[in-house]
């Protein structure tokens, strides 16, 4: 069960490095928040990355079913990185984070098309618990009838992005744990997000009007505290992936939307907590009922 332990560490991380990601720099327009998401986390990962290669003799790996495995999810992860940067300085993190709970309902399907990984009944179960806990997230909008949860979730902008963000990693996810089977789980780890920070970073320079260097030396610390996070989120996302079924690590992982609706609550006096916390909750229940009754 040590998976468990380390799937929701990489929950705490991400929702923890989004939260300092939002306190800090959502003054700056979202491209700065993607770099700080991404290229952050590379001084705590590309020297694990040379290590590993070193002493493991890592270059092996680089076969062409894992180059195209890699160069496909470099694609969606920026593509999702973007979306999601986006829609946590839009909208307040107890309101968006909770939508990328429907990854693993997302996942039922690209797993089983991907790597033909199947889920139980109980795991659907816990999986529909999510997906009901994700309309309770919006029942202060129902006044306005019985569809207007399900409806806000379009006019939020911020939640409409961030479910887009779980379908494409419902997608990346899968892909991920192919790359883990083609490799290693810490040196997959180092290797990948260090690409992605590098590739990101290029792409953002390349599409937006940013000042990078200007960026890093009068942001360099919040930029490292980001990145410390996000780098242990990936350590943690990979070392529990390499141990369980796709969608159920996933699932697990999401108690992130827990600890940002708590972190929502303290750092920036989100509202509805007692409402976001009971939808919270259904999830939560879902997501047990995958972990220990499957």
């Amino acid at each position: 069960m040590i998976w468990c332990i380390f799937a929701i560490l990489a929950g705490f991380f991400v929702s923890l490095s989004d939260a300092l990601n939002k306190k800090y720099l959502s003054s700056l327009d979202y491209p700065y928040m993607v770099i700080a998401r991404t290229l952050g986390s590379f001084p705590f990962l590309f020297p694990v990355f040379l290590f590993l290669t070193y002493k493991y003799n890592g270059l092996n790996y680089f076969s062409f079913p894992f180059i195209t495995d890699v160069s496909l999810l470099l694609l969606l992860e920026i593509l999702a990185t973007i979306l999601y940067m986006k829609g946590i300085k839009l909208s307040p993190l107890s309101l968006t984070i909770p939508f990328l709970s429907f990854t693993p309902v997302f996942i039922i399907l690209t797993g089983y098309l991907i790597l033909g990984e199947k889920v139980s009944t109980e795991g659907t179960l816990g999986i529909i618990l999510v997906v009901i806990g994700s309309y309770c997230i919006n029942l202060p909008s129902i006044k306005e009838g019985f569809l207007a949860p399900i409806k806000a979730i379009k006019r939020e902008k911020g939640s409409f992005l961030l479910l887009q963000v779980a379908f494409i990693y419902s997608i990346t996810s899968v892909l991920g744990k192919k790359g883990i089977i083609l490799s290693n789980p810490i040196w997959f780890a180092s290797f990948y997000f260090s690409i992605l920070g590098i590739t990101s970073t290029l792409i953002i320079k390349i599409f937006y009007p940013v000042k990078l260097w200007e960026f890093i030396k009068k942001h360099y610390s919040s930029i490292l505290l980001v990145g410390l996070t996000q780098g242990l989120m990936c350590y943690s996302h990979m070392i529990a992936l390499s141990q369980i079924e796709t969608a159920y690590m996933i699932t697990l992982k999401r108690t992130s939307i827990l600890f940002a609706v708590i972190l929502g609550y303290f750092m920036f006096k989100e509202k509805y907590i007692l409402i976001r916390l009971f939808a919270v909750i259904l999830m939560l229940t879902g997501i047990f009922i995958i972990t220990f009754l499957r």
